[in-house]
């Protein structure tokens, strides 16, 4: 079977007419045509066609979607990915689904221990991201609003942990123990006033941070 993007029909004719110069020349002008019109088509579509929509695009798209969590300023890949969950949010918003899909597309992964599965107080979660990039605590800031969002109204965030793979290389060899550093970090408002503070700790391996948000009710 013949595609009939990039096609000529001379591909389907016998060899005495395909041979014919004046008949592969407007073989080859109908080609083009047929070619330029495929792409208008393609060009018509957007919910269909989100894995090759222009960056522009996917900002339209995300406002017309009200996408949650969407930002300007993500790379590309990631304004896609949460383009293409937009409605799926909306059908799961407020469940761990929500929160471990939206922490993935942005972070490249995560998820969240709810507070009886670490002894924690009722109606209470902890969420760990998982990525291979640094994580600045700007990032924290954002995520927090960002998981305000889309969280169960009722779910208190107890802390934040973020899980970085790190590559040794050249090889690092070392001697005596590593000591932890301690960072405190005001995340802005997001329905309640936050101060947490911020533990950091590293190893060979990688680097292990948590913030801990303290016991917090509605104002």
């Amino acid at each position: 079977m013949i595609e009939l993007k990039g096609s000529l029909f001379t591909q389907i004719m016998p060899d005495n007419l395909a041979s014919q110069v004046e008949t592969q020349a407007f073989a080859y002008a109908l080609h083009i045509q047929i070619d330029k019109l495929l792409a208008y088509a393609d060009a018509c579509r957007s919910y269909a066609a989100i894995d090759t929509a222009p960056e522009f695009l996917l900002d339209y798209l995300a406002v017309e979607l009200r996408t949650p969590a969407y930002r300007e300023t993500y790379p590309i890949e990631t304004k896609r990915d949460l383009v293409k969950a937009s409605l799926l949010f909306y059908c799961k918003m407020g469940t761990p689904w929500a929160v471990e899909r939206l922490m993935k597309a942005i972070f490249g992964g995560g998820h969240i221990a709810e507070w009886y599965e670490y002894g924690g107080e009722p109606h209470h979660f902890r969420a760990t991201i998982e990525t291979s990039a640094g994580i600045s605590q700007e990032d924290v800031r954002e995520f927090w609003l960002i998981l305000a969002s889309v969280k169960r109204l009722s779910s208190w965030l107890d802390d934040i942990t973020t899980v970085t793979e790190m590559t040794t290389e050249p090889p690092i060899h070392i001697g005596t123990a590593m000591c932890g550093t301690i960072m405190e970090t005001t995340l802005p408002p997001a329905y309640v006033d936050v101060q947490a503070i911020l533990y950091v700790g590293a190893a060979q391996c990688g680097t292990i941070m948590q913030t801990v948000l303290p016991n917090i009710k509605e104002g």
